[in-house]
């Protein structure tokens, strides 16, 4: 399929998905001033109180840990920060927007949210290791990079789930198996989705090329290539499925630009490993 008339298509189908709340973008603006404090944006944010009572289900999880109970939302703003706390909020209403677009094909949402959050904590660590690296946008990327996929599963089912079959058959990766039967990848409808969201022209460009690193704006490629070695690390650490169980080697560029190597990625799957009850607690939290 000619990749314009696939855009168009998926476009057209996308609209039947709900738009993401005002309050998103809104917090999207307080986040980027400067001046906005804890208050301001724990007001904007306490006006929703699904979002509000999940968002301190995570800060309250395994997954951050603190010992004192973290009671209000401008308190989790406070011990998690402005940043990390807009990362959750768009992560939380992603999953609420995305939940009715399950499909009948083999890719199970649950397994596919866990391996996206064990992506999210891998960016941290990697960023951790690399340094240098906007740890917020990373993190946020890695949470959703697949969202693609759900897309695809939701409104392409038979096609998607021949993708799917393709992969477990034929050993073929799903982005390749996607471009054979589909002529489109997940990474694509991805951006195309973030575009129609009005995300931020990084989170789109991270999503779009988390697999062809050597394609991303080259001042993303950093930033992008956490994102692409984060997959990696999740494959290898085994936490979630993603539909696509094979473990390609990871991208000569981002290894370069990020200065890590096998040795490296090995300690970052081991340490994920031990973390597995976080990601678990993180993803139940997020429900």
């Amino acid at each position: 399929m000619d990749c314009i008339k696939a855009k168009n298509i998926i476009i057209d189908k996308v609209k039947g998905l709900p738009t993401l709340p005002d309050m998103i973008h809104k917090v999207l603006a307080l986040v980027k001033d400067e001046d906005t404090s804890a208050k301001e944006l724990g007001r904007l944010i306490s006006y929703d109180q699904a979002i509000s009572s999940r968002l301190l289900k995570v800060a309250n999880s395994a997954y951050y840990g603190f010992m004192q109970k973290v009671a209000t939302v401008p308190h989790a703003i406070v011990v998690l920060g402005l940043k990390e706390v807009k990362s959750l909020v768009l992560g939380i209403t992603v999953f609420d927007a995305m939940k009715n677009t399950e499909g009948d094909s083999s890719l199970v949402r649950e397994e596919l949210w866990m391996h996206s959050i064990g992506c999210a904590l891998a960016g941290q660590l990697i960023c951790k290791k690399a340094g240098g690296v906007d740890t917020e946008a990373a993190f946020t990327a890695s949470l959703l990079h697949d969202i693609g996929k759900l897309v695809l599963n939701g409104f392409f089912t038979k096609e998607y789930g021949n993708v799917l079959e393709k992969v477990s058959t034929s050993g073929v990766s799903v982005v390749k198996a996607e471009k054979e039967i589909m002529g489109f990848t997940h990474a694509e409808v991805g951006g195309w989705l973030c575009e129609r969201w009005k995300f931020p022209p990084l989170l789109v460009s991270l999503i779009k090329f988390h697999h062809q690193v050597e394609k991303a704006p080259a001042l993303h490629i950093r930033i992008t290539s956490v994102v692409h070695l984060a997959d990696s690390v999740c494959k290898r650490a085994h936490i979630g499925n993603s539909g696509d169980t094979m473990i390609s080697p990871p991208h000569p560029l981002a290894e370069e630009q990020l200065k890590v190597g096998e040795h490296d990625l090995d300690e970052m799957v081991e340490e994920l490993k031990r973390e597995e009850e976080k990601v678990a607690s993180f993803f139940n939290a997020i429900q």
